[in-house]
């Protein structure tokens, strides 16, 4: 019987945390404001440095890991198994996974990934047993893609808010703003189609890229094989000032264009320009001391368990932080400081765990058929 290795799971479980952080501070202004909230002329200058910090070392970050992740999941979801039996799970676990993700997006959080994770994923499960010189030419290909498609992104999106700079500034409707579940839900579906009508058009190429980078790095056991350490390491040398100069320009820019919303709103764009750059490093440089290190076991039980807490992390929010709820508006450091501690609770509930998965991703499994 195989050894699950506990560093993809670690992984994961750091990168949700990341993805709990920029949700929860999404309701603070969504789902049609800036994604790290407004910034009032009076909230001081702790929330403004606080929201570089988000926009340097979070915002962008999380979402290409969990692409990344999604991708090596698809090949090892299928060892050990004959080709027809792995293609036909998989393929009812993308079918399964898109619903929710439809559900979730539509009901919960207008910001869900599952549902471009679930389409893209589906579109590549014929990748998972390509021959390599095939696989090596679908990631070259995607690679121009996905930056053909970033500079378009930018290019166009500074084109339309050129257009709409004379279209007044008046705030944007948000969660705290509605009473109903009627409200809620219209004004939700309004954010999920926004969402995943722009990620269909623009950011499909970059999704396709992470996932065929994880099937590969699955496929060479790229992250945890000590052959590739020589390798890691060049790429760290040769890209870790880049990717951190980049994003820290990145956050000084977020500060420095704060309520000034058609700049910030490009500034938001260029930031998932090169988010995915610096996600790269941060997975090298953890992989680096990967082996050795002891917070792999500790984070692994979460990293099994992520999709329970992603979508319980949604009906929180919603309960606490929206008007159908209890109306609360805590503020980024509020939202931080929430998100850190069911993160850390969750960590806890998942050790004591043990074997027993939580309730969706049981749930998940046995519609799988595993």
């Amino acid at each position: 019987m195989s050894v699950r290795d506990p560093f993809p799971d670690a992984l994961r479980a750091l990168a949700l945390l990341g993805v709990l952080l920029i949700n929860a501070a999404g309701y603070l202004s969504g789902p049609l404001g800036p994604v790290l909230g407004e910034h009032a002329a009076g909230s001081g200058g702790a929330t403004l440095a606080l929201q570089g910090f988000y926009a340097f070392g979070v915002q962008g970050k999380a979402l290409p890991i969990l692409a990344f992740l999604f991708g090596m999941g698809l090949v090892m979801a299928q060892r050990g198994q004959p080709a027809s039996t792995a293609t036909d799970r998989a393929r009812r676990r993308q079918k399964w996974l898109l619903l929710l993700g439809v559900l979730h997006g539509v009901f919960i959080f207008f910001g869900d990934i599952l549902t471009m994770y679930a389409l893209v994923g589906w579109l590549l499960l014929n990748h998972v047993r390509m021959p390599w010189n095939r696989l090596r030419g679908q990631m070259r290909r995607a690679l121009v893609w996905a930056v053909v498609f970033a500079v378009g992104t930018v290019a166009l999106t500074g084109l339309m808010l050129m257009g709409a700079a004379e279209t007044g500034t008046d705030p944007e409707p948000n969660f705290a703003d509605v009473a109903r579940w009627t409200e809620f839900w219209s004004l939700n579906l309004v954010g999920y189609l926004i969402i995943q009508s722009g990620t269909l058009l623009l950011a499909i190429p970059l999704l396709r890229l992470l996932m065929l980078a994880g099937i590969a790095a699955a496929r060479l056991r790229w992250l945890t094989h000590p052959r590739w350490q020589g390798q890691r390491q060049r790429l760290l040398r040769a890209w870790a000032w880049p990717a951190l100069l980049a994003n820290a320009a990145y956050g000084l820019s977020y500060m420095h264009f704060a309520g000034h919303r058609d700049a910030q709103g490009m500034v938001e764009v260029m930031g998932y320009s090169v988010g995915p750059l610096l996600s790269m490093v941060m997975v090298t440089a953890l992989a680096q001391h990967a082996r050795s290190a002891s917070w792999l076991l500790a984070l692994a039980p979460l990293g099994q368990r992520t999709l329970t807490l992603y979508i319980g992390h949604g009906l929180l929010c919603v309960l606490l932080f929206s008007g159908v709820g209890l109306g609360w508006r805590p503020g980024l450091g509020g939202m931080l400081v929430f998100s850190l501690l069911l993160w850390s609770t969750a960590l806890v509930m998942a050790k004591a765990s043990g074997h027993h998965r939580w309730p969706l991703e049981a749930w998940l499994g046995k519609v799988a058929g595993r």
